[in-house]
């Protein structure tokens, strides 16, 4: 029965909106916690209101959360024995070389899906928030953290007055204090998402600083708490949620930028360039 649950829960019939990824992969990701969930506690944690979890799990066959549940105990097996089965699988896939070349083929179907992106409005609203700003303040939180400081580091050389808030302080202040207009936050993140992504987005929002949004379609309420939103495919790798069209996005964003300013990033990089040489940090 858990076997064929998580057939179901991958049928591309129920993947087709926004909220069918967030529960359906929720649901594939905690089969083994599910009798500790409730659909209050699942729309709670993917972003979803309950009624909606209601109806994807009629559609999945099931009339409630516990019906699912006692179909998954009648299994006669614990869901988390279907982890190992799929490493099992998957193993033997890498032996034969399918696993990582059906990763390759989706990273491309994404890299197409990222070139319709960058022909989008949203995209030339995002180079031009990030050119004319006064100031930059980039933000992101957690295992995407690190992605959010490589970002904030390279627009840095394109351009002065960057810098990566982690709200450490307690208040955002250095972006939320109001001594300087025409601001904008770069904020980046991607399911499991950040508490602080959405307050911080709606008060910067509340103060008239451009929020730029970088995130991923499983991001429900992106639309309602910035002012520009760039929207990736999902991961789908099926050993774990890699980071590659995301980075491919930023990398992107940072050649459209160093194209729209020209000689003024060369002259930035050689000042940049010299300030390293007299301090040494690099090897000649």
């Amino acid at each position: 029965m858990s076997a064929d649950i998580l057939a179901r829960l991958r049928d591309e019939a129920l993947r087709q909106t926004r909220s069918d990824l967030l529960i359906g992969n929720f649901l594939e990701r905690h089969l083994a916690e599910l009798p500790f969930e409730t659909a209050k506690s699942i729309a709670r944690r993917v972003g979803v209101s309950p009624m909606t979890v209601g109806r994807y799990l009629r559609r999945l066959g099931f009339d409630g959360l516990e019906p699912l549940k006692h179909a998954l105990r009648d299994g006669g097996s614990n869901p988390a024995w279907q982890v190992k089965d799929r490493f099992e699988r998957l193993r033997a896939d890498a032996r034969e070389g399918k696993l990582l070349a059906d990763q390759i083929r989706r990273q491309i179907e994404d890299l197409d899906r990222i070139y319709e992106l960058t022909a989008s409005p949203s995209w030339q609203a995002a180079v031009d928030a990030l050119v004319g700003a006064s100031e930059v303040y980039v933000a992101a939180w957690q295992n995407v953290r690190g992605i959010g400081q490589y970002f904030a580091t390279q627009l840095s050389y394109t351009r002065p007055r960057v810098g990566f808030v982690d709200g450490l302080n307690g208040t955002y202040g250095e972006l939320l204090d109001g001594a300087v207009e025409n601001r904008c936050l770069f904020l980046f993140d991607v399911r499991r998402f950040a508490a602080k992504a959405r307050p911080l987005a709606q008060e910067a929002r509340r103060q008239g600083i451009t929020v730029v949004f970088v995130t991923d379609e499983y991001c429900t309420w992106a639309e309602e708490a910035a002012d520009i939103c760039l929207v990736v495919p999902g991961s789908r790798s099926p050993l774990w949620d890699g980071s590659a069209t995301v980075v491919a996005v930023l990398d992107l964003l940072i050649s459209n930028i160093i194209v729209v300013l020209g000689d003024q990033v060369s002259d930035r990089v050689a000042r940049l360039t010299r300030l390293q040489d007299m301090f040494g940090d690099f090897e000649k």
